[in-house]
């Protein structure tokens, strides 16, 4: 029996038969997959691009707010500059005065002691 065997084997015609529906299975196998995760990164970021928009937005307002209240104590402190000038030059002034007053009691003060 086995030598028959061996004959129809040997005899049998030989055909290459093509596995394209195992492969067309294996591709799927491994695509799916990583369609899937491609998906899932995709939405991630974009959730993560609308957080970083959202914060985006409050940075900006909060630099906005700063930079309002930086021009505000600028504006100030000139404020507070120019009181201060005008302050030194009053004290000038009166400072002149006192001298001035000094001088004029000096002198009184110097008219009385005289006979």
């Amino acid at each position: 029996m086995m030598a028959a065997d061996t004959r129809r084997l040997a005899s049998a015609r030989f055909e290459v038969v093509s596995d394209a529906r195992e492969r067309k299975l294996m591709r799927a196998a491994l695509v799916a997959p990583l369609a899937l995760l491609a998906l899932i990164v995709g939405l991630r970021l974009l959730a993560e691009g609308g957080a970083l928009a959202d914060e985006r937005t409050r940075l900006r307002e909060e630099n906005a707010g700063l930079r309002a209240e930086a021009a505000r104590l600028e504006a100030e402190l000139e404020l507070e500059r120019a009181t201060h000038a005008g302050l030194e030059a009053q004290v000038g002034e009166l400072n002149q005065q006192v001298a001035q007053l000094e001088r004029q009691l000096a002198f009184v003060k110097a008219q009385e002691k005289r006979p």
